[in-house]
């Protein structure tokens, strides 16, 4: 899938090697946080790199030619029902929230045909993106995980029994 979206100068295509240092620099904030906090002394650039090499398939946002976001889903090998669902956001992103919900619900419908079940954590401390898991259809069950002094909370997204 090349593209799926390109309207109001906004572009979506799949990702390629070198896209994460280019979104790295222009993470949100929350983002960033959220980053340090799990992956304590790693450098962001690559661990999108890494994220992008690991993932069965990812894509890259692109708002008025400038790095929005990026995302993708991993699984753990070929035959797996679960796989780890990932989207990260740079500043370009808070110019398209309704942008970013339409290509959220598509990637997450997308990778539902792949996975019967996608899941990960979402740092506690960053509302907007419990917001936006919430919009996309996920659900939080109450389990959470501490990285350091950080609570990141565990979400899903379940095709549902009839779409099976």
């Amino acid at each position: 899938m090349t593209f799926l979206y390109c309207k109001h100068q906004i572009i979506l295509r799949a990702a390629r090697p070198g896209d994460g240092k280019k979104l790295a620099p222009l993470l949100r904030a929350e983002d960033r946080a959220e980053l340090a906090a799990s992956h304590p002394g790693e450098n962001p650039a690559d661990l999108l790199e890494s994220f992008i090499r690991r993932s069965r398939e990812s894509f890259f946002i692109l708002r008025c030619g400038r790095p929005a976001a990026l995302f993708g889903v991993s699984a753990p090998g070929w035959f797996s029902l679960r796989a780890c669902v990932w989207f990260l956001t740079g500043d370009a992103a808070a110019k398209m929230p309704v942008s970013l919900v339409r290509i959220g619900r598509a990637a997450v419908k997308r990778f539902l045909t792949l996975y019967p079940e996608l899941y990960n954590f979402t740092d506690e401390r960053y509302p907007a993106a419990l917001r936006f898991i919430k919009r996309l259809g996920g659900r939080f069950d109450g389990s959470s995980k501490t990285c350091g002094d950080v609570r990141f909370l565990y979400f899903t997204f379940r095709r549902n029994s009839w779409e099976e």
